[in-house]
């Protein structure tokens, strides 16, 4: 690969929620009108990836998201996620185990002797993407049994499992936890209300004020709480916070303990909790003493709360070997997604390399009503860059599909789709006139799937599907294999002249015997 003069510039497009499905019915992608996108898959070099279970790192059959899949795209390879790490622990014996967690222990000795309580935040769900209920069990139960009051605050999933599937999993965690004579149930409310990234402001004010200061509805029994909101039409992630009986909020000498699996999880609402005066919420901070959370969280957070676990990480990624290579680069996304591409795919180093500029357009409010999101000012960025001929690499995330496909409404996902589809269009325009390569590539799926084939209602979960691979306009007769996204770095290093790491175990799609030669020709 030494000979290769490489393509320039090359343009990689990311399409998340870009799934592959055969079948028409519930299909977001293949019910939108997407001219440009079919034309590119009927004429330019085509393979599909493998998006899911262990081709990114996560079990075997498990449904992709966005950490994983990010994580693979930039190491080129499947890495291990922080919650497999985490589950080892959990179970682990002697100073590898949660109980002799230095942080925990820490937090045990503060705590204890003031009388003071430690604050369970996380979700009650058994996806294992934004949180585990198992591990807010063992925590729960690790605490009690040491003599801490335990408040435990579940929020409610709804998005990575069946929208009103909360209430079987409520119940399990509570028969879980019924032995942890010190711990109880504080409050019920859903991930809307401050977990997920870019939490309305009414709605983070509200789980404050329920989880910080006790004041709220209350309910004597949660489950039966869930079932009238399920009643209203309500999905778990929309569920109102309540309270449970005889909690009355967070004390002096209390303790935060958030129970995270990612970097990005509940920022906006661990925030208020440990800083209301910043978040605007109060004129005085909260006499804690400790705030921790499972996986470190991403900045300015990550820097005063106490992890017990660093977010997944490694070292040589695509953006580090093209800055290496003695390339120039711009990576483009928007707000709500910019973890993905500025903590995920980087394998948690935040700095800058070399020769890459990396922009963030803001994520408009309210995206049902708005779901083209940031995607005409991210193109304009691109079509800027590629009159300017001032960059070897460009990278531009779409999270249209993904996002408006999580809300479960098909009409806004599809709208979401034919704007990512005309914004393909001028690119695609761009590199035809002035040269270079576009590649497509979907990260996982989500849109191809819009309804649950169980339940006939919707699905906001991400699926299993393969995801597209697309080179357009790259050299003549290039042809791609099947593969998993591990193999997407790898090749675009190829196309661009560049020897991969041998830390990126993945391969490239291009076919060997052709690769070398008609790149450099």
């Amino acid at each position: 690969m030494s000979s290769m003069t490489g393509v320039r510039p090359l343009v990689l497009a990311l399409l998340d929620g870009w799934g592959v499905r055969a079948e028409r019915e519930a299909n977001a992608i293949a019910l939108a009108r997407t001219p440009i996108y079919d034309r590119l898959a009927a004429t330019a070099a085509r393979a599909l990836l493998d998006a899911s279970g262990a081709a990114i790192g996560i079990a075997p059959g498990r449904a992709a998201y966005p950490q994983a899949a990010y994580a693979t795209l930039g190491a080129g390879r499947a890495v291990e996620q922080t919650a497999t790490a985490i589950a080892r622990m959990l179970h682990g014996d002697g100073a590898t185990s949660l109980a002799m967690h230095p942080i925990v222990q820490k937090l045990i000795a503060r705590v204890r002797p003031l009388g003071g309580a430690v604050h369970l935040v996380g979700m009650v769900t058994p996806s294992g993407i934004a949180g585990q209920q198992h591990h807010l069990a063992v925590l729960a139960a690790l605490l009690s049994h040491e003599g801490v009051k335990v408040w435990v605050h579940a929020v409610m999933d709804g998005q990575d499992t069946r929208p009103q599937s909360g209430i079987e999993h409520l119940a399990e965690f509570l028969d879980d936890i019924a032995g942890a004579e010190q711990a109880g149930l504080a409050s019920v409310m859903g991930r809307a209300y401050g977990f997920d990234d870019n939490a309305e402001p009414a709605l983070l004010a509200e789980a404050w004020r329920v989880l910080a200061q006790g004041d709220g509805p209350r309910a004597e029994y949660p489950t039966a709480y869930l079932d009238q909101c399920y009643r209203k039409g309500l999905s778990d992630d929309r569920i109102p916070p309540t309270l449970a009986v005889g909690y009355r909020g967070i004390r002096q000498d209390d303790a935060l303990l958030l129970v995270n699996l990612q970097p990005n999880d509940a920022l906006a609402l661990m925030g208020a909790l440990v800083d209301p005066v910043a978040a605007g919420l109060a004129q005085k901070a909260p006499a804690l003493c400790g705030a921790c959370s499972l996986v470190r969280l991403d900045a300015p957070l990550g820097d005063t709360v106490e992890a017990l676990y660093e977010s997944t990480a490694f070292g040589a990624s695509f953006g580090d070997t093209v800055s290496r290579g003695g390339l120039t680069q711009l990576v483009l996304t928007e707000t709500a997604a910019e973890s993905n591409i500025w903590n995920f795919a980087r394998g948690g180093h935040t700095t800058l390399h070399p020769g890459e500029t990396v922009l963030v357009t803001d994520t408009p409010a309210r995206i049902e009503k708005r779901p083209e999101l940031a995607s005409a000012a991210l193109t304009d960025e691109v079509l800027a860059a590629l009159k300017a001929r001032d960059r070897d690499v460009i990278i531009v995330e779409f999270a249209n599909a993904a996002m408006l496909g999580r809300t479960g409404n098909m009409r806004a996902t599809i709208a979401a789709i034919e704007a990512v589809d005309k914004c393909l269009g001028k690119i695609a325009a761009q590199i035809e006139k002035r040269g270079g390569a576009l590649a497509l590539c979907g990260t996982y799926g989500k849109a191809e799937l819009m309804i649950d084939p169980e339940t006939g209602g919707p699905w906001r979960g991400t699926t299993t599907s393969d995801v597209p691979f697309l080179l357009a306009n790259g050299p003549r007769g290039l042809s791609l294999a099947n593969g998993t996204l591990a193999d997407v770095a790898p090749t675009l290093l190829q196309l661009l002249g560049l020897r991969a790491p041998a830390e990126m175990t993945g391969r490239s799609l291009l076919a060997a015997s052709e690769a070398s030669s008609r790149i450099s020709a």
